[in-house]
């Protein structure tokens, strides 16, 4: 059964990639655009400053229990959840977790001690078109 699974969510990807692959000819606003898309820069530790630590309020302690997980979508209908779960898990390579929430299912994944390390994977993923947002667990 989990291979049929396995399968379904491939060929799902794969035949939802043939749509984009099967367009039109390129418009004249995608040939204006070529070779000059917008790409967002690297992310490092330069970006962050010592003030972002200072922000905390006191009594925080560096080592505290906060976990932080992304949250790539909430989806009403239950059917269509399943899909993008799988299709998010043979994409990102983590395990989704479905979090119903009425009326919504939220896919959540990956496991983070601290936001920055969070923050850079959703950045990273936006490279590869999936969207993600930070959520903290606790």
């Amino acid at each position: 059964m989990a291979k049929i699974a396995k399968h379904l969510a491939v060929a799902t990807f794969f035949m939802s990639l043939s749509v984009f692959a099967s367009s039109e000819a390129p418009t004249d606003l995608d040939s204006l655009f070529r070779g000059k898309e917008f790409q967002l820069p690297r992310l490092d530790s330069s970006y962050r400053t010592k003030y972002s630590e200072a922000s905390q309020p006191k009594g925080a302690s560096k080592e505290s229990n906060e976990l932080y997980v992304l949250q790539f979508d909430a989806i009403v209908n239950f059917d269509a959840a399943q899909a993008r779960r799988a299709a998010l898990r043979t994409q990102t390579g983590y395990e989704i977790q479905m979090v119903f929430d009425a009326p919504f299912y939220k896919l959540r994944g990956g496991s983070f001690r601290k936001k920055s390390e969070a923050e850079d994977k959703a950045r990273e993923f936006s490279l590869y078109n999936i969207s993600a947002f930070v959520i903290r667990i606790r």
